[in-house]
Formats: structure tokens, C-alpha cells, sequence
């Protein structure tokens, strides 16, 4: 008596190459897996120049309250005094906004740039067209003027973000594969002595 009967397979070797379904799952891994890993890659890196951003605009927040309370203002009359020019005094304003930084940023890629007026209208508009050279660096004429007492100043932090393979929503730094990141901060120089 015979309660199960188990089918024997034998070996054909005109089995059609079509109906073979053997090797369909890594076909299917390899057609989803490319796209998704790129989708992956694009959403990190835009979460990452998202979170640069926000380090950005903290540290043009904490360099706006060295001018708004003279600070800024009194270190450049020490420097005047012991010979440093316009263009150091410039530098080293740019080196203390790094400091606030995060670690993950480089000093090296910001830059800086500084107005001020006796009123909120004399800064002009926000709007800064950057012209980029061949190596894909800013080739603009920045400015620094920190201002004096009660005079509105407008400080700009503006950082050269690495963006390898998410697409850009903003201005592009020529074909260098870098976007730029932009934090304003527009303030009233208290009276300080």
C-alpha cells in the first residue's frame, strides 16, 4: 500500500532557458537595488547639507553678537593699533566664525562678508550674485565693514558645500560638484564704549 508518492524529477536537458526561474531573484535585487542605493546616497547627502545649513546660520548668530555688543568692534581697534591691516583684521574675523563651526565643516571653504550702514536700507538687498573661478572658488570682492555705533550691519557666512551626488536645489559653485550655503544675519550695533 502506497500513501504518498512522491514525483521523480528526471533530469532533461531540453529544459526551455525561459521558464527557468533560478536566478530571477538576483536579477530582481540588481535592477532595485542600484536605484535604491542611489536614492539612499541623494537623501543622506541633502539631510547632510540640511544639518550644515542650520550649523551655518548658529555660527553667523553667534559672530552677529560679538558686532551687536562692539566686542567685534573693540578687537579690531586693538589690532588697528598694533599695525594688522584691514585685510587681516577681515581674516581673523573669518577664523573666529569658524570656531562656532562644527568639526565636520572645514574653515577653509567659508567665506565672509560684512556691510554696514546708517540705516537698514543703505545694506541693499540680500541678493549676492557669486562668479566662481576655475578651481570653483568665489572670485567676488567681499567686504568687511563692521561699522560703528548704532549703525545696522549685515554679516554673511557663506560655506561651499560638497554635494557629490544628490541633486542641487541651490546655487551651484560652477561644475565642481559644490553648493553654496548662505546664512544672513542683519542687526543694530548697540551703544558700547
Amino acid at each position: 500500500m502506497v500513501l504518498f508518492s512522491i514525483p521523480i524529477r528526471r533530469a532533461c536537458g531540453r529544459r526551455p532557458i525561459l521558464s527557468d526561474r533560478r536566478g530571477a531573484t538576483i536579477v530582481e535585487f540588481a535592477l532595485v537595488a542600484t536605484p535604491f542605493l542611489l536614492l539612499l546616497i541623494a537623501i543622506i547627502q541633502t539631510s547632510l547639507a540640511y544639518l550644515a545649513q542650520e550649523a551655518l546660520e548658529s555660527a553667523v548668530q553667534v559672530a552677529a553678537r560679538g558686532v551687536v555688543t562692539g566686542q567685534a568692534q573693540a578687537s579690531d581697534v586693538k589690532g588697528s593699533s598694533t599695525g594688522m591691516t584691514s585685510a587681516q583684521l577681515a581674516e581673523r574675523f573669518r577664523i573666529n566664525g569658524c570656531a562656532a563651526l562644527p568639526s565636520f565643516m572645514s574653515c577653509s571653504r567659508l567665506y565672509v562678508d560684512v556691510k554696514s550702514a546708517a540705516t537698514g536700507a543703505g545694506l541693499g538687498s540680500n541678493a549676492m550674485p557669486l562668479t566662481f573661478d576655475g578651481n570653483g572658488k568665489p572670485s567676488n570682492a567681499f567686504s568687511y565693514d563692521l561699522g560703528t555705533q548704532g549703525s545696522m550691519v549685515m554679516i554673511r557666512f557663506i560655506y561651499l558645500w560638497p554635494m557629490r551626488v544628490a541633486p542641487t536645489a541651490g546655487t551651484k559653485a560652477g561644475s565642481t560638484g559644490q553648493t553654496v550655503l548662505m546664512a544672513t544675519s542683519v542687526a543694530k550695533s548697540e551703544v558700547y564704549t
